[in-house]
């Protein structure tokens, strides 16, 4: 059984905000194209059957957004984006020199067999 990939799903998903010009995984080597997001996924197998497939993966995001003006609006929106498929989290500021920073940790268990998402 294949494995979810919500990495992908994650880029797709923050594609429909409107408002970020720019969705990396990476840092870009020049900052000037805002607002910016910046993401990661971690996964670890949930459950795991008797003959070693893993039924289920819990997933973490990290989206790091950046800007020059306010973000209430794009973090609120992004965190409803992920909200409609399932995944709960928190956001914090973490601003940086002449940077607005904003830092939301998404996390959701996924069913690999059905698709179905859900939180713990």
């Amino acid at each position: 059984m294949e494995r979810v990939d919500i990495k992908n799903i994650a880029g797709s998903v923050m594609s429909g905000v409107s408002e970020i010009k720019k969705i990396a995984t990476d840092y870009p080597l020049t900052w000037n194209t805002f607002p910016t997001a910046i993401y990661r996924t971690v996964n670890n197998p949930h459950f795991v059957d008797g003959s070693g497939e893993e039924l289920q993966t819990k997933w973490s995001i990290t989206i790091e957004l950046y800007s020059k003006s306010s973000l209430t609006t794009i973090v609120n929106n992004v965190i409803e984006q992920f909200g409609d498929i399932g995944f709960t989290g928190t956001q914090r500021d973490a601003n940086t020199a002449d940077l607005k920073r904003v830092v939301i940790e998404l996390s959701a268990v996924v069913d690999n067999k059905t698709k179905y998402v859900f939180s713990k």
